[in-house]
């Protein structure tokens, strides 16, 4: 039971308790026992009529309520479930049920794939909330359903090891997914890439063992729409090491995680699927290892993209835009979307704009743009909006080529990033998300303990619910 400081029991709660179970919480509160500060718990173990044990949850003052509380809070009650090794918990959810949902699911996630675990340990298997009823509460628990198979599937992707997932495993998954609820899937492996010229992720990915590939899922449920209403293209680098231009100790351990677009799109897609929607929608991810060897592209280096431009490489750790701008454009040309909207681990800059908790956003349509701010906002994740004006595009023309793929001297790393990718766009409605910052957490929070956080996927799944149809 969340209770904000000072906030004492309703009539309607205390109905619902029982006036044994009541008494108890009322003495306790004023006793000073349980004061509601933030993230304040008490457990009251009670004779069971209504629960074998009650907790008693602190949100601190409701002036001082800051974004995500609702969030975490959920987090926090599935940390308690654990701890308590409960199968089963109810929740008195007085208000924003949808954030404290999504973090139960949150929090509950455990990667445990490279642990001995206890095969008999028990586990939440049952979540009660105790709250209105309403047609909209019971619809958002069949997208709350979908959403819980997608992160897990998103997360487990995003938190396996490199040596364990290679860019032809993504592909496979995307195969696993249109078996599974009857989508189109086409596979471009490095031979296709290069028979169609696509010089940029073919660049990227000839330092690896592994080639790179690109995967498209198309999927098409009661819609008379020849061409999808959104393309959501993942970048999909399996290990970043940075190419030439190394990653240095503190960065580089943690870049397994550079496909997490890939894992995005591809979680949204089995959601989408799952939830039946009507529409038609496509998944695109662009796969490869940023590898370093005798093969691997040098600074310097020339490539000739799909869309016929030449791109001088001047940092080859600068490699998401190089696959993703392949992907963009051979999108644009041969599916004809509506809209596109690609999703990357593109930048660290976007760390230092927004820090660890907001994901930056850039497009080419105002329109577009208002839609992912809107989907964020009803997904419960926080986005914001940073500018892509004509002179950040003029600068990332090339010296001796038609561009670069960095610029010195202007600074504004994320912009600059969004800025390339624009050169692939002729016409289409296009929105790009940087989530370098908000989709991995190194330090532990009640919905991430650590690794992969399922950030974008809300927000992808409520763009296509918004363009359904």
């Amino acid at each position: 039971m969340p209770l904000y400081k000072e906030e004492g029991l309703s009539p309607k709660i205390k109905k619902i308790l029982g006036n044994s179970l009541s008494k108890m919480i009322e003495l306790r509160i004023k006793n000073n026992d349980f004061e509601g500060d933030e993230g304040q718990t008490i457990s009251l173990f009670t004779d069971g009529e209504f629960c074998k044990k009650l907790v008693l949850v602190g949100l601190g003052k409701k002036e001082e309520k800051v974004p995500h509380q609702n969030e975490l809070l959920g987090g926090t009650i599935s940390g308690i479930a654990k701890k308590s090794k409960a199968e089963k918990i109810s929740v008195f959810v007085n208000e924003d049920f949808e954030s404290i949902a999504y973090g139960i699911i949150l929090g509950t996630y455990e990667f445990t794939f490279y642990k001995k675990t206890d095969s008999k340990a028990k586990e939440l298997k049952d979540v009660c909330f105790l709250t209105n009823d309403s047609k909209e509460n019971l619809e958002f628990l069949k997208k709350l359903s979908a959403f819980e198979n997608a992160s897990i599937l998103t997360r487990n992707l995003i938190n396996t090891s490199a040596g364990d997932q290679v860019p032809q495993d993504l592909a496979n998954e995307a195969k696993k997914i249109a078996k599974k609820y009857g989508m189109k899937v086409t596979i471009l492996d490095n031979k296709k890439l290069k028979k169609l010229g696509c010089g940029g992720i073919i660049g990227v990915g000839q330092g690896a063992k592994d080639g790179p590939c690109m995967a498209f899922l198309e999927y098409k449920y009661k819609s008379n729409k020849k061409e999808p209403s959104i393309a959501f293209i993942g970048k999909g680098i399996t290990f970043d090491s940075g190419g030439m231009n190394l990653k240095p100790s503190g960065h580089v351990e943690t870049m397994k995680s550079d496909m997490s677009g890939a894992g995005t799109v591809l979680g949204t897609m089995q959601a989408i699927a799952e939830l039946k929607m009507p529409g038609h929608f496509l998944g695109v991810i662009a796969c490869a290892e940023n590898a370093l060897s005798d093969k691997a592209i040098h600074s310097g280096d020339v490539l000739k993209m799909y869309n016929g431009k030449t791109v001088e490489v001047v940092n080859t750790d600068a490699e998401g835009r190089l696959i993703l701008a392949d992907a963009l454009s051979y999108t644009e040309k041969n599916f004809h979307p509506k809209n596109i909207i690609d999703i990357a681990t593109l930048t660290g800059a976007v760390v230092y704009a927004l820090g660890y908790k907001i994901t930056g956003v850039l497009g080419n349509k105002d329109e577009i743009i208002k839609d992912v701010l809107d989907s964020s906002k009803n997904a419960h994740e926080r986005f914001w909006q940073l500018p892509l004006d004509a002179d950040f595009i003029k600068a990332t023309k090339g010296d001796f080529t038609d561009l670069k793929n960095a610029t010195d001297g202007v600074r504004a790393g994320t912009i600059m990033g969004a800025a390339f990718l624009q050169n692939f766009i002729e016409k289409t409605a296009w929105a790009h998300i940087d989530f370098a910052g908000t989709s991995w957490a190194e330090k532990p929070t009640p919905t991430t303990k650590y690794g992969a956080t399922a950030s974008g996927l809300r927000t992808l799944l409520e763009l296509a619910i918004k363009h359904q149809g």
